[in-house]
């Protein structure tokens, strides 16, 4: 059965959305290892985390500034 108008619209919105955030996870996953985290305590998950989105943030101005 064919998708209506208002389904391809509301599709169109989530598929952005959704790109915008799985390039995210996927370069970190990739390229920082990032989706395993073994660490004790919540404190020092939470720095690392910190820690490897400041890196993406870093590495995506180098990359928008070439």
């Amino acid at each position: 059965m064919p998708l209506t108008a208002a389904q391809i619209a509301s599709n169109t919105l989530k598929s952005k959305t959704r790109a915008k955030v799985e390039h995210v996870f996927g370069f970190m996953d990739m390229s920082m290892k990032g989706m395993y985290i073994h660490n004790m305590g919540i404190k020092r998950s939470k720095a690392v985390i910190g820690l490897m989105n400041l890196v993406y943030k870093m590495l995506r101005k180098i990359q928008l500034a070439m």
